[in-house]
């Protein structure tokens, strides 16, 4: 995995979502070196954070009426997808692959965060 921390250069100034995407970066950073069990255990937890985390920026894409929202919600899908692939990978034994997905998510994360949540958190500074 690459090293990446949730640091100011990723903060976009809408507080909720801050604390989401800190959370996930320190889970992700967590499950490095996790042995097979608490790495089972972690990915089903990883899951369900992102799956929260997408409800609110869903939501907060609705409130706001946002046009670009299908096409985040398309990559939110892509992200959904990613994990629910590692997990079943998990499922059938083939752990290393699993890994490989886990450690490509930092990077995933920061690309989304500084395209389609910037330009979300941008929308949504226009407003208030």
């Amino acid at each position: 995995m690459d090293s990446i921390v949730f640091g100011p250069d990723l903060a976009l100034g809408i507080p909720v979502l801050d604390q989401s995407h800190r959370i996930v970066f320190d889970m992700l950073e967590a499950m490095e070196n996790l042995p097979r069990p608490a790495f089972d255990k972690a990915c089903r937890e990883l899951a369900t954070e992102f799956m929260e985390h997408l409800r609110e920026e869903n939501s907060l894409m609705e409130r706001i009426d946002y046009p670009a929202a299908q096409v985040h919600r398309a990559a939110h899908g892509n992200l959904l997808e990613r994990i629910s692939r590692a997990l079943r990978l998990l499922r059938d034994g083939e752990e290393a692959t699993a890994r490989d997905i886990v450690r490509s998510l930092p990077d995933w994360l920061e690309a989304h965060i500084n395209t389609m949540d910037l330009a979300l958190a941008i929308a949504v500074s226009r407003l208030t």
